[in-house]
């Protein structure tokens, strides 16, 4: 009889924390004999271990003390907090037979991250005192055990089953608050990418300057001119297979995660804003030619984070560590590798976290901090552009783009877009021969010949070994009908190139000019 007189009070008291104070119960043991309760509305994390077994020896308390301290060390770090305190409730028949005062007494754990306050419930004459003192220590008042009166199985069931009810609602709460959306936009956005990628494959190279210039990548000398829409465009583009695998990939996940528990109008708003702060981000900091939905899938982090802030238990207990990890990794990879635009990252996370808070989570009421935040995002994004518009531009960097993409327009045949660009280089005095070079091939094919002639011999006093420029100079000269430096000049290229065919048809043709001319 005392015996289930005891177990009821253990569903009793469990059933009065989660029915009427609103812990919640977050793990049972297998044989429900002892269950963990989260206590939420403390700002320090506080546990409630309630334990029902009966304690004969003093010793079986000091034993279990250690795994109490080993579980509780366990879910601190799945909690993500620096100190926890731990509630330990024993309810027990009868009290030791030997001395256990000492073991009721706070611990704390060598790390000092966790305190243990123990509390013996018993049937013994004085245990309202014992309940008394954990009555206080909880905050809330707790139902004393009824001696007089004789508990049943279905007594102890009816607890049972309204603490089950109770935290399955709950748990149900938990699980609402990850699917209250469809990835009907991320399904969009991966086939919008894809079929982009595809597009710019077929028309040149996705690892082509010139192919993601003309397809909207963020170029900077365009942007300063007025091509706004670059900061969007951008964030559909990627630069390679590999590029495009790994967001597709992080996107399917990512995003999946965060139009579930945001909700589609919710989510395209995140995932836009936070690749429109990616892009100027990348604007204002990196004068790169730059591509990719990298800042927009940092926003979806940046998303997740804010969910964190609002529901840390819940996030630190569920996705948070697995989210943090990998942030950290992919920003760590970032700071290492010079390839990766970082700073589109950064802005981007931080554009998903702010547009985040800025809309808050559905089914949560409205707060006054979401205008704040709305007011520090617009702040953020007009510092973020008067930035990039008043740092001007890198001219040495910018030339070098121009280079390279002047390079793809002649490999096309498109001279006359091709010229303006390198003749800006040259121009600028910067401090890249292949400008010259390619330059006067530009202006040979334009019929600027002495200006070709000019470059060439520019080119060639910083690259003497360059035998493509021995034998474009001996195409001008050939134009030029100075035959003997044509001749000098091929001689040279094959001195360097030998048993070129293209060089070696020249030489022949110069050597009957020049003997018709003897």
């Amino acid at each position: 009889m005392y015996v289930q007189s005891q177990d009821a009070y253990y569903w009793q008291v469990i059933h009065h924390l989660v029915v009427h104070v609103g812990i919640t119960a977050f793990k049972v043991k297998s044989n429900e004999k002892e269950i963990w309760l989260e206590k939420e509305d403390t700002d320090k994390t506080t546990l409630i271990r309630i334990y029902r077994r009966d304690m004969d020896w003093g010793n079986y308390i000091s034993r279990d003390l250690e795994n109490v301290a080993k579980d509780g060390e366990s879910i601190r770090k799945e909690l993500r907090c620096r100190h926890l305190n731990i509630i330990n409730v024993y309810i027990s028949t009868f009290l030791p037979v030997d001395t256990y005062e000492s073991l009721l007494e706070p611990v704390v754990t060598k790390n000092k991250r966790i305190k243990i306050d123990t509390f013996l419930l018993h049937g013994e004459t004085g245990g309202e005192m014992e309940v008394s003192k954990l009555s206080e220590k909880l905050g809330c008042k707790l139902p004393l055990r009824d001696a007089g009166r004789y508990y049943t199985t279905d007594d102890i069931q009816h607890y049972r089953r309204r603490v089950v009810t109770i935290s399955e609602k709950k748990l149900n709460e938990e699980k609402a608050l990850f699917t209250y959306g469809k990835p009907v936009f991320t399904m969009v956005l991966l086939v919008n990418v894809l079929v982009i990628f595809g597009l710019m494959e077929y028309y040149g190279s996705s690892t082509s300057l010139l192919t993601l210039v003309e397809f909207g990548a963020k170029y900077d000398p365009l942007i300063y001119q007025g091509e706004w829409w670059r900061f969007f465009t951008a964030i559909f583009l990627h630069i390679g297979f590999l590029h495009l695998f790994m967001n597709s990939l992080a996107l399917f996940y990512l995003g999946s995660a965060v139009e579930r528990i945001y909700g589609t109008s919710r989510f395209i708003i995140i995932y836009l804003t936070a690749g429109l702060f990616g892009s100027i981000s990348s604007f204002a900091f990196n004068s790169q030619i730059s591509a990719g939905a990298s800042g927009a899938i940092f926003g979806c982090f940046g998303a997740l984070l804010y969910f964190g802030v609002v529901h840390r238990k819940l996030f630190f207990r569920t996705i948070g560590k697995n989210v943090i990890v990998i942030l950290i990794i992919n920003l760590g990879l970032g700071a290492m590798i010079p390839m990766i635009d970082n700073s589109a990252h950064v802005g981007g996370l931080i554009g998903g976290f702010l547009a985040s808070a800025a809309l808050h989570l559905p089914k949560h009421k409205f707060k006054y901090q979401q205008i704040l935040t709305f007011g520090a995002t617009l702040t953020l994004v007009s510092g973020l552009l008067i930035y990039g518009f008043s740092s001007g531009e890198d001219p040495e960097k910018m030339h070098l783009i121009n280079v390279q993409i002047s390079q793809e327009l002649l490999q096309r045949g498109d001279i006359e877009r091709a010229y303006p660009l390198l003749k800006a280089a040259v121009d600028e005095d910067v401090d890249i021969v292949e400008a010259n070079f390619l330059l006067a091939y530009s202006e040979a094919r334009l019929g600027l010949l002495q200006d070709a002639e000019k470059n060439l011999l520019i080119t060639l006093e910083h690259r003497p070994f360059l035998h493509e420029a021995h034998f474009n100079l001996s195409l001008v000269y050939f134009e030029l009908k100075q035959y003997l430096d044509a001749y000098r000049s091929v001689e040279k290229a094959l001195e360097l190139k030998p048993n070129t065919e293209d060089y070696q048809n020249l030489k022949n043709t110069l050597e009957k000019i020049l003997e018709k001319t003897r």
